[in-house]
C-alpha cells in the first residue's frame, strides 16, 4: 500500500505584533550603529551629516523599508517566493539571499571576536591595557608612558610605537599573518567562539519565528539598557565634551557639496534598515495579514534614527576621555569599523576606574547587537529554503535537522575568516558587499514593482491588506461623474504621454525595426561635451571637432606622461610640445566622480 504524501506544516506566525516590532528593532539596529555611524558623522562634517543621512532615510530608505514589508506581509513568502509577481525577475530574491549568506558568515565571525573579548575581561588587569606580554613587540608602548611625554614627542612618536591594545588585537586574537595569501593555518580560541556562536544562533532558531520572537525582547531591548549606562558613565568623565563636540559639537556644512557625502550617507541608510537582504520580507512574511505595516514602518525608521544618533554618545565621551589622557586630539583616536571596538574603544574603557565592569558590559552589549542582527539574517536564509522545498522538510523533526545542518555548514565556511589571514578575507567581503550590491537590488526591485507590476497594482494590494478603499469616485461637491465622463481624464492623460510611443513607432516604421533599434542605442552624433575644448579631451568626441580652437583653460588640464591615440590634427597640437599629452579618462581617479 503506498504511503500517503505527508503535508507541509502550515506555516507560523509572530505570536503578537510586539514580537515582530522589536525582532526589527534588532535585525536593524546592529553593530553599524555602534562602530560605522558615529565615524561617518565625525568624518563627514560631524552634525551636518545628519542633514543628508535624514534626507536619505525619508526619501529613499523609509520607502523601500515600507515596500518589502508590504510584499512580505501581503504574499506571506519568504524573499525567493514573493517574486512570482515576476517569475522574469526573481533573480531579485536569489540576489538578496546571496548577500545575506556572505552576510551572515562574516557577521557571526565579528561576534566570536566579541565572545573572546567579552571571556578575557572577566580578569582585574584586562590584558589589552598593559605591554610585557608574550605577544607584545619592543614598540609596545603602555598609556603610563604616554602619559609623560609631551605633545612634541608625541608627534614624533606617533609611528614608532603601538599602543597594547593594537597589538592584542592583531596579535594575540587573530595572530594576524603578512597576507590574505598567507593562510597560516586556523587560530583555536577563535574557532571555539565562532562554533559557540553558531550553536546559540541554532538554539535560537530552533523553533523558527515563534522562538526568535521570545528572544527578540531581551536582544533588542537589552543594547540600550547599556547604551544609557555607558553613557551616563562616559558623561562623568574628564573630556567627555571633548569628545561630543568632535561627533556632533561641529557643523561643516561644506563636505554637503561632496558627492561621496551623500553616497555614504545613502549606504548607510541602507545598512541601519537592513533594507535588500530580504530579511525585511522573511520577517513581515510571518505577520498577521492586516497588520498595520504602516505603522511599523515609521516606527522603526524613527528608532533606527534615534539609536544611531545615541549610539555616537557613548562612544565618543570615552574617546573624547580617551584623548584627554593621552594629551591628543580626538581626530587621532577615533577610527571607524571594527578598529573602533576591538582597539580603540577596549583601550579607552581600559583607562577608566573599575575597566573589567565596563569591558564586560561593552562586549556583552556587542554581542547582543551582533546576535539580535545575525538571528534574523540566518532565519531569513533558513526560512527562504524551506518555503522553497516544503513539500520534503513537511515535518518538525526534518526542519530542526535542516536548521542545524544549516548551521554547521555555515561554520565549516566561516572557519576560513578565522585562520591568521582571515582578517584579510573577512575585510575584502565587507567591502564588496556592503552598500553597492544592495543599492542595485534595492533600484531592480522598484523597477520591477513600480514599472513592471504597476504602481496601481501595487497600492491596490495595500488597500486590500489593510482594508481600505484604493480608488475613490471622482466627484464634484455632491456630484458624482459617470463612468463614460472618467474617459475625458484618460483622454488628457494620452495626449500627453501618447507622444512616446508615437515617436518609437514612427521611426521604426519609417526606417526599418532592426535597425532603428541597432542605430538608436548608439548614442546621437552631438552627444558628449558642449564645448569644442572639451570634446578635444577624448577621442571618442575629438574627430568632429578642430582642435585647433584649444583655449588654456583645457590646455591647462594637460600633464606629463605617455601620449595615446587622437586624430591627425590633435596630433600636430601636441607635436609642437612633445612633452605634453592630453590626460586619459582612465587616467582619472574615479574618486573625482
Amino acid at each position: 500500500m503506498a504511503t500517503a504524501e505527508v503535508a507541509p506544516p502550515e506555516r507560523k506566525q509572530w505570536s503578537n505584533p510586539v514580537e515582530f516590532f522589536l525582532t526589527l528593532v534588532a535585525f536593524a539596529v546592529g553593530l553599524g550603529n555602534v562602530w560605522r555611524f558615529p565615524y561617518l558623522c565625525f568624518k563627514n562634517g560631524g552634525g551636518a551629516f545628519l542633514i543628508p543621512y535624514t534626507l536619505m532615510l525619508i526619501f529613499i530608505g523609509a520607502p523601500v523599508f515600507y515596500l518589502e514589508l508590504t510584499l512580505g506581509q501581503f504574499t506571506s513568502s519568504g524573499p525567493l517566493a514573493v517574486w512570482k509577481v515576476n517569475p522574469l525577475l526573481r533573480g531579485i530574491g536569489y540576489a538578496s539571499l546571496a548577500t545575506n549568506c556572505f552576510l551572515a558568515l562574516y557577521y557571526n565571525v565579528l561576534i566570536a571576536y566579541c565572545f573572546y573579548y567579552l571571556v578575557a575581561s572577566f580578569q582585574m588587569i584586562v590584558p589589552w591595557s598593559t605591554c610585557g606580554n608574550w605577544w607584545n613587540t619592543a614598540l609596545c608602548t603602555d598609556q603610563a608612558t604616554l602619559a609623560n611625554l609631551s605633545r612634541t614627542d608625541l608627534a614624533l612618536m606617533k609611528n614608532m610605537t603601538s599602543s597594547p591594545s593594537e597589538e592584542y588585537f592583531y596579535r594575540r586574537v587573530l595572530q594576524i599573518s603578512s597576507g590574505v595569501d598567507n593562510v597560516d593555518g586556523i587560530v583555536t580560541h577563535l574557532v571555539v567562539a565562532l562554533a559557540v556562536a553558531w550553536l546559540i544562533c541554532f538554539l535560537a532558531l530552533s523553533k523558527g519565528v515563534q522562538s526568535l520572537g521570545k528572544i527578540a525582547y531581551f536582544t533588542a531591548l537589552f543594547p540600550y539598557v547599556m547604551l544609557t549606562v555607558l553613557i551616563i558613565r562616559g558623561a562623568t568623565l574628564s573630556g567627555a565634551i571633548e569628545g561630543v563636540k568632535f561627533y556632533m559639537g561641529t557643523v561643516n556644512l561644506t563636505v554637503l557639496k561632496s558627492p561621496s557625502v551623500w553616497k555614504e550617507a545613502c549606504t548607510q541608510v541602507f545598512y541601519a534598515l537592513s533594507c535588500c537582504s530580504g530579511g525585511l520580507i522573511a520577517m513581515a512574511s510571518f505577520n498577521d495579514f492586516n497588520n498595520n505595516v504602516y505603522r511599523d514602518t515609521i516606527s522603526i525608521c524613527l528608532v533606527t534614527w534615534f539609536t544611531s544618533i545615541f549610539g555616537g554618545f557613548a562612544i565618543f565621551t570615552v574617546l573624547g576621555h580617551m584623548a584627554t589622557k593621552m594629551g591628543v586630539s580626538v581626530a587621532d583616536v577615533a577610527k571607524g569599523g571594527p578598529g573602533l571596538a576591538f582597539v580603540v574603544f577596549p583601550e579607552g574603557l581600559s583607562m577608566m576606574p573599575f575597566a573589567p565592569l565596563w569591558c564586560v558590559l561593552f562586549f556583552l552589549m556587542m554581542c547582543t547587537l551582533g546576535f539580535g542582527s545575525e538571528f534574523s539574517i540566518m532565519e531569513t536564509v533558513m526560512a527562504s529554503i524551506i518555503d522553497e522545498f516544503k513539500t520534503y522538510l513537511n515535518t518538525p523533526k526534518k526542519i530542526i535537522i535542516f536548521r542545524f545542518t544549516i548551521s554547521f555548514v555555515f561554520f565549516l565556511l566561516g572557519l576560513s575568516m578565522v585562520t591568521r589571514g582571515g582578517l584579510y578575507v573577512l575585510n575584502i567581503i565587507d567591502q564588496y558587499l556592503g552598500g553597492f550590491p544592495w543599492l542595485i537590488i534595492g533600484v531592480v526591485e522598484l523597477y520591477c514593482i513600480g514599472w513592471v507590476y504597476g504602481v496601481d497594482n501595487f497600492c491596490d494590494d495595500i488597500a486590500l491588506m489593510l482594508g481600505e478603499e484604493r480608488r475613490p469616485e471622482v466627484t464634484l461637491d455632491d456630484y458624482t461623474y459617470p463612468s463614460w465622463a472618467l474617459t475625458l481624464g484618460w483622454l488628457v492623460v494620452i495626449l500627453c504621454l501618447g507622444w512616446i510611443p508615437y515617436i518609437f513607432l514612427a521611426e521604426i516604421c519609417g526606417r526599418g525595426t532592426w535597425g532603428i533599434i541597432k542605430e538608436a542605442r548608439l548614442p546621437h552624433v552631438e552627444w558628449g561635451p558642449a564645448r569644442d575644448e572639451h570634446r578635444q579631451l577624448s577621442i571618442r568626441y575629438a574627430n568632429t571637432v578642430d582642435p585647433k580652437k584649444l583655449s588654456m583653460q583645457t590646455l591647462s588640464t594637460i600633464d606629463t606622461g605617455d601620449s595615446y591615440d587622437l586624430d591627425r590634427a590633435a596630433i600636430e597640437i601636441i607635436a609642437a610640445s612633445p612633452k605634453l599629452f592630453v590626460k586619459r579618462l582612465s587616467d582619472v581617479s574615479s574618486a573625482r566622480f
